[in-house]
């Protein structure tokens, strides 16, 4: 029989044993924004150490499958009607690319409809078609979403500088005009890479004044279901260094804004 003593120290040991198997737990995934994610080129060297050091809660890469070992969520895309359907059912599928832009998915809204079954049959949850032109006053979207096909929320993709107003007053723009929720699958100030020839058009501060706003809004906005960086090749719209370190961007997206 334990004494009273015996039964205190067992106590005590238990109790340790616990605290320190919480400690060695890995972070709880579910502590993470589901909403930030990150558009991840993962031919380009990019990979788990980026989705950490980002703290993101999912990331696409432009194809149906993803190489990496990761407890992020891998949401598959179509890219076009030439690209195959993900192997596996999914919970989510981006639809094709930027079929409206001649060096993207290239697709007439015909075609884009005779395809879209390979889109939805492996999806419980799909969204449409991302647009390079605008998914409002631009003839593709409109034509597509009035043949009725399953699309489940709208894919936004966003270049227009480092105004977050003009932001957040565009994505409600969409959102009354579709009345379905948002998935921002690409946005950054800058269509593409900085040079010598074409430099910087902003600041590295206002881009990280133009994240922590637009973040902000977007994780207390209900029908933005999902948002991604575009990171580009350079310039101070990159996320990461030339040794895979953050930039001041790269930080001001990793923090928490919700």
């Amino acid at each position: 029989m334990k004494t009273p003593r015996q039964h205190l120290l067992l106590a005590l040991c238990l109790a340790g044993s616990l605290g320190l198997a919480g400690a060695a737990e890995p972070a709880n995934e579910a502590k993470l924004s589901t909403k930030k994610g990150i558009g991840l080129p993962e031919s380009k060297g990019m990979g788990t150490a980026q989705l950490e050091a980002l703290k993101v809660g999912w990331y696409y890469n432009w194809g149906n499958k993803t190489a990496l070992n990761t407890r992020k969520v891998f949401v598959p895309m179509v890219y076009s009607a030439k690209r195959a359907a993900p192997a596996n059912n999914a919970d989510f599928v981006l639809g094709f690319n930027e079929p409206d832009h001649p060096k993207q998915a290239n697709m007439t809204v015909l075609e884009a409809l005779e395809a879209w079954s390979t889109v939805t049959a492996k999806a419980r949850y799909t969204v449409a078609p991302a647009m390079a032109g605008n998914p409002i006053t631009g003839d593709w979207l409109p034509a597509f979403l009035k043949a009725k096909p399953k699309v489940d929320a709208i894919a936004v993709h966003w270049y227009k500088g480092a105004d977050a107003k003009k932001f957040i007053a565009d994505l409600k723009a969409i959102h009354e005009a579709y009345g379905k929720p948002l998935w921002i699958t690409e946005y950054c100030p800058q269509t593409s890479a900085s040079s010598e020839q074409q430099p910087d058009l902003y600041t590295s501060a206002q881009v990280a004044d133009f994240i922590a706003e637009t973040s902000t809004w977007m994780e207390q906005t209900d029908w933005v279901q999902r948002y991604a960086w575009h990171h580009p090749k350079a310039g101070t719209g990159r996320l990461f260094d030339d040794d895979g370190k953050l930039t001041a961007t790269g930080k001001a997206y990793a923090k928490d804004r919700r």
